[in-house]
Formats: C-alpha cells, structure tokens, sequence
C-alpha cells in the first residue's frame, strides 16, 4: 500500500464503502480515475487491485480480515460480475455486493478447513455477457479451490426471489435475506464444521423495505418503519433469549436508517426542517442501549454515505458539513467500537450547497409535496432521481449544479413516491402523478413563458414521461435517463422481473389493469405534437435494460423530436467513466438547445 497526501489527490466524489476489523476502506471517484482507499490509526493508504480479465473494470472489492481481498470485475456501474481470486482456477459470475467472508470453510475437493466466503450468484458456466435472471443462488466457496466446486444453499424460495447475504456478529453465521412478492424471508445460515453442509434457521420475515434485522455479537437490533414517523428501534439478546427492549432517542429525531458493527449499532437521524434540518448520527451501545450522539447535529450536517458491519469493529462514513461562510466541506471519519469520538481520515473539497427554497403543491391524493428551489434564473428543470440518491449520479448532479451558480438554470428536485405497487394506487394518482403536480406549481409561479423541462431518472422516468403525456402543454422539452417506461413487460427485461413485489406483477389480471393504466409505453398518446425529448440508455443496464428507452423512443417518434442515445455504463455513473461525463455533458447541451431556451435567451439579448 502506498500512502497518500492530501495534496496529491482531489476527492470528487466516493462511493462503495466497506469496513472490516477496525479499518474502512472507499472508493475515490476522480476524472483521473478511481483507486481503493483505505482508512486507520495509520493514516490513509492506496489500495493495489489487480487488473481484471478481459479489459473488466473493478466493480466491488470484498476485503478480509487475513489475505487477500476478493475483486468483482465487471462493467462500469452494472450490478454483475466475475468475482476473482488469484488462488482459484476460474471465475464464477456473481451478483454485487452480496458476499460474506468466513473464517473455516470445509474443502469442496477432499482438502482442509480454511478461509472462504458466502456469496449470491449463478451456476458454473454463466456469462456477464448474458446475465440471467433466474437461479440466483447461495454458495459456499473455500478460498483456493476452483469455484465450480462450490455448494449450493438449498432455501426452497420463489425461483423469482432477490437473494442477498450479509455478515453478522457471529463468525460462523451469515444472514440470508430473499425477497419475493414484497416479503423477505430471513434466516441465519451456518457450516456444518465436519461436512460443509449449510443449515438455516428462520427468523422473523421483514414486510416492509423498511425493516432492519442487524445480528451484532451481543445484541440483535430490530428496527421498523425506518424512514417514517413511525420508526422504532428496539434491542434484544441473540436468539431471542429475553423480551426486546426499546431505544429511546431525544425527542424531534426521526430515525432515518441503520447499521451494526460487532458490539453497537449507528443511526443516521434527522431533526428539523428546510434549512434548519440536520442529519446525525448516534451510536447504540450493545451494554447501556444508550443512544450517544457521535457526529452532525448542526444545521447543514449531512451523511451521504455510511458503511458498517456486525463483523467489524468500528463505522465509517462520508461527513459533509457546512461552514459559517457557506462553503462546504467533506470528511471521511472512523469510529472505533469502545470509542466515543470519530476518528478523522482525509478531507476533500465539497461543493458549497445550493441555497434552497421549499414550495409545496398538493397531490390528487391530498399529500402535501415539498418542492425544492435553488436558482432564480434560465429554464426551470425538474429533476427526479427514482430509487437512488443524488450521489449516485454525482456527475449530472455536480453539473447541473454548476449551470445553477451560473445562473443559467433554476433546478427543481423533487422526492416522489413512485416505488408503490401500482395494484395499491388509488386511481392510478399516489406517487406516479406527482411530478405532474409539482410541475403545475411550477407552472403557476413562474409564468407561461419561462421554458420548463423536467427529468427523470430510472422509476422517476415512470413519473416524468406520465406528466408529459397527460399534459404536454406544460412543457418545453424532457429528458428519461436510464428509464423504467414498460410497466407491463418489465419482468421479462433485465432483472426486472425481481421487481414484482414492489411495482405490482402484470400476470396478475387485476395488477395487469392498474399496471396498464400507470405505464408511459401503454399510455394513450395526445392528439398533438410532443415537446423535444431526450432519452438515454445504459449498455450494461441491467436495471433499467435498454430496451424500456427504445421502445418508447420508437413509439414517440410520430409525436416529437426523438434524441435516443446509448452508452457504455451501466445503471449509476461515476466521473471515472469518461462515457458517464459524455452521456451528462449531452444532457446539458440538450437543456442549452431546447428550442424554447434558446428562444428565450434570444428574447433576452434584445
């Protein structure tokens, strides 16, 4: 490992963090490239990852307490890949970043107990080429043998369940999460230590996303209704030994998600509102259940990225905070277990947060949605991410922040909630319609003649190509970046048919009908002519797959001026990629030659 200065490198933006023992490690995404860090009592160091097969980039890096890591490679930002270790013959093909490692393994091939791991992913002999959507599966690897002797888990789920392992506080044990029409089973898997042969143990299933089962060594956590004014954390023993006991946070915080190392739990909170919101975090100790504020607080405070494991022994997250002249700084911070401070690792730039204004407009459905401003000047963009946040697509937001400064854009962003069930949609309004709201408000406050464009990415494509086709007249042009528009044939593109119990399942002749009714693809078109509208895909999207932008690219054209592009990424960029900076700076060029903007700064110049 090589140490960094601080000098020598810009942060720009990280991503894929991971702790294991008492050190974190981060990815730093820059335009120069993207390298492995990690953090501890010595200081920061650049990790080495060996080249991948095949011109493949480095997707995840799963490092063990003793050894080598395990490297994923795949393509940039899609959601499979080979996972390699020099030791081993072959490459299985594997979905990130489900993998657990373990200390003893029984051997596969008549050798002894060693080191291996837990991992989700697909039989000998399946290509990234081609990933497929069924037969994702459980296995056990023991490091050095050849993956194609690997053991299958058996759980007896739906063939359509979304599988998923993670690490707990008990060296021999791995949590099986698996996911199928809205319910996920929970169960904890350990190795029989003379056969290998794995056996499972239920524990209580989750049904809602929003529910948080963290095993730590001492205590198990249970949190509900994470994210909602509902939320509740409480504490028990392993296995269930006494009643759970409830952690009491100070009053006005809202708990917002969780995490588990070896002996304490972290909690990301929010308090306040608009300008005066402030994220925190608190750790739980598993002894006192004492919940102990450990870092944020102030207004401005936020924490883009957090990682922990109940297999470690300490928490690591990305500290953004403002200072009192505006500007804006970003720190990565560790925090051992048994330690009540943070520990700094590195600080970076960060740009300064954009001043903004909240309206609200009202929904079909009666909900108040907050709408929020920034900039008061050019084209007014409403920009909608979908199921991901805003660092996930750090390249379009840092650029269309830029165009913000410079007073050539008022940008719009607006949380919708478009992830429902569209079966659970009272007359096709909650979630799916609140784009359109939103740009009605929009609309009213900033005049008919102030171009208006707006943006969806992924699920928020769902919501921005509906408002468009409902009321075209709203708009001067719209842009669909990686898009979901086929709410009908979805489970039969990429891995959408794991979807199902999140967005409703069209075999279903009732959910057929209110999918049908919600789709952009299905929709019925107007009777006039479409604003201009750009629609971008990802070649190794296996989200949202290609084929959701072709074909309401193919179906729009005898409505409105098509731009369909396509490029080399996959379902979330990174500055690395110099085919993510193309497919953002295409974007921006295309909201600078919207017709109507280029009309209005006409009009302007005169």
């Amino acid at each position: 490992m090589r140490a960094i200065g601080e000098s020598l490198v810009q942060l720009v933006a990280v991503h894929g963090l991971v702790t294991v023992g008492t050190a974190g490690y981060w990815w730093q995404d820059a335009e120069s490239g993207a390298r492995l860090l990690r953090g501890d009592a010595t200081g920061v160091h650049a990790v080495d990852v060996p080249d991948g097969p095949d011109g493949l980039t480095p997707l995840t890096v799963h490092p063990a307490g003793a050894g080598r890591p395990v490297v994923m490679y795949g393509h940039p930002g899609g959601d499979y890949g080979y996972l390699s270790e020099l030791a081993a013959p072959d490459v299985v093909l594997a979905r990130r970043p489900s993998l657990v490692h373990l200390a003893r393994v029984p051997s596969a091939t008549g050798g002894t107990v060693g080191p291996g791991f837990v991992y989700t992913g697909f039989a000998p002999g399946a290509r990234l080429d081609d990933p497929p959507v069924d037969g994702l599966r459980v296995a056990v690897h023991r490091s050095g043998e050849p993956f194609a002797y690997d053991r299958a888990v058996d759980l007896g789920d739906d063939p359509l369940a979304l599988v998923t392992v993670e690490a707990t506080g008990d060296p021999a044990a791995v949590l099986v999460r698996s996911t199928a029409h809205g319910v996920t089973t929970q169960r904890l898997l350990r190795l029989d230590p003379a056969t290998g042969r794995p056996g499972l143990t239920s524990l209580p299933a989750a049904t809602t996303p929003r529910t948080r089962l963290l095993l730590g060594t001492d205590r198990w956590w249970h949190g509900e209704a994470l994210g909602t004014p509902r939320a509740v954390l409480r504490a028990g023993l392993p296995g269930g030994g006494e009643a759970d006991r409830t952690v009491v946070f100070p009053e006005g915080t809202a708990l917002a998600w969780a995490w588990g190392t070896r002996r304490s739990l972290l909690l990301r909170t929010v308090a306040g509102r608009g300008a005066k919101a402030a994220e925190a975090l608190y750790r739980v100790d598993g002894d006192t259940l004492e919940a102990r504020l450990v870092a944020g607080g102030r207004p401005g405070d936020s924490f883009p990225e957090v990682a922990a494991s109940p297999a470690a022994d300490c928490a690591l997250w990305l500290r953004v905070s403002r200072r009192p002249d505006g500007t804006a700084a970003g720190r990565m911070e560790l925090l051992l277990d048994g330690e009540h401070r943070p520990r700094p690792l590195s600080a970076t730039a960060w740009p300064a947060p954009l001043p903004r204004a909240t309206r609200y407009c009202t929904a079909g459905d009666g909900n108040r949605l907050p709408v929020q401003l920034s900039g008061t000047a050019g084209p007014v963009l409403l920009l909608e991410h979908g199921g991901l946040t805003a660092l996930a697509n750090a390249p379009l937001e840092r650029a269309l922040e830029e165009l913000t400064r410079a007073g050539q854009l008022t940008l719009a962003r607006v949380v919708t909630r478009s992830l429902v069930p569209a079966h659970r949609v009272p007359g096709g309004e909650r979630g799916y319609n609140d784009l359109l709201h939103a740009a009605r408000l929009l609309r009213e406050e900033r005049g008919p003649r102030r171009p208006l464009l707006v943006l969806g990415h992924s699920m928020g494509a769902v919501g921005a190509a509906r408002a468009v086709l409902l009321e075209p007249g709203l708009f001067d042009g719209w842009i669909l970046r990686f898009p979901v528009t086929d709410l009908v044939g979805f489970p039969r593109l990429g891995i959408g048919r794991h979807w199902t119990g999140m967005l409703g399942d069209p075999s279903h002749t009732d959910q057929l009908k209110a999918l049908t009714a919600l789709s952009p693809l299905h929709m019925p078109l107007p009777a006039g002519p479409l604003p201009p509208v750009l629609i971008q895909t990802g070649t190794y999207d296996t989200r949202a797959d290609a084929r959701h932008g072709l074909r309401l690219a193919d179906r729009l054209r005898e409505r409105a001026p098509v731009t369909l592009s396509s490029y080399p990424v996959g379902h979330v960029e990174r500055f690395c990629q110099a085919a993510s900076r193309r497919a953002v700076a295409e974007v921006t060029a295309f909201i600078r030659g919207c017709p109507a903007v280029v009309r209005d700064l006409e009009g302007a110049s005169q």
